[in-house]
């Protein structure tokens, strides 16, 4: 929810606390716009605003005159929750756990974009990413900065195969991801020291089209960054991920609450 406003985000950020730990079930209808705003002493507009958010989400959905019932997160969220998910700390898992299949993820989609580049980009097309790339020593004082750059810098790699599809499928997860790493990057420490070279070499095996070698790097470099990470969020956890366990199963909601 990165283009909301500040109140528009703390009133959709109290109704997400409300679903992901469990006040709002999946299969209970919102209290009306009017009663909600009420409650968290905002205008009827904002409310409006905000629930529109948590169905870009898929945590809502609503019908004319029915008002807005309450989806399973868990099956139902997209790639937009996840920054919210992670700041509101409520898991179902430890954090380091998370935080490896979180990385885990990361890793899949970045090997993904060098795949696509070294297979499909010719050299020109490769000059955004390595105008990224150019970026970074510049950003290296703003680990927040530094690792958008770096987001960025794989995202252009998508974009240089032209395989349009991938790239939109790519878009779906950047906003997020973007707002993830604004999050967690200054805790997580400064930049690496080999990531310069490390990524210069990459560029280079990609503009060679050697596949192979490319994808073997890029896994080498996160195989040792990843394991770092979640070494630190393991130390971190309290401040940076900070778990409260959520039921297994959402609850049912009583009659009351569905004629609210």
């Amino acid at each position: 929810m990165a283009d909301t406003t500040g109140e528009v985000r703390r009133v959709a950020d109290v109704l997400l606390g409300r679903i992901l730990d469990g006040s709002y079930p999946a299969g209970l209808r919102l209290p009306a716009e009017t009663e909600l705003a009420a409650t968290l002493e905002c205008g009827r507009s904002t409310v409006r605003e905000a629930l529109r958010h948590l169905k870009d989400q898929g945590l809502l959905k609503s019908r004319r005159g029915s008002g807005a019932l309450v989806l399973d997160f868990r099956r139902e969220g997209t790639p937009a929750l996840l920054p919210a998910y992670v700041r509101l700390g409520r898991f179902d898992v430890a954090p380091a756990v998370l935080a490896r299949e979180l990385l885990s993820l990361r890793t899949t989609m970045a090997c993904e974009a060098v795949r696509l580049a070294a297979r499909y980009a010719d050299d020109e097309a490769l000059q955004e990413a390595r105008a990224h790339l150019a970026r970074a020593p510049a950003l290296e004082g703003d680990p927040a900065a530094h690792a958008k750059n770096e987001l960025e810098m794989f995202r252009a790699l998508v974009l240089a195969s032209g395989m349009w599809p991938a790239a939109w499928m790519v878009n779906a997860f950047w906003a997020p991801l973007r707002e993830l790493n604004g999050t967690l990057a200054p805790a997580l420490g400064a930049v690496k020291p080999r990531f310069q070279s490390t990524m210069e070499r990459l560029l280079r095996l990609i503009a060679a089209r050697d596949e192979e070698a490319a994808l073997a790097h890029v896994r080498t470099w996160f195989v040792g960054v990843d394991r770092e990470l979640v070494r630190l969020i393991e130390q971190l956890s309290g401040a940076v991920l900070a778990p409260t366990p959520l039921a297994r199963s959402p609850r049912k909601p009583n009659r009351e609450a569905r004629k609210s």
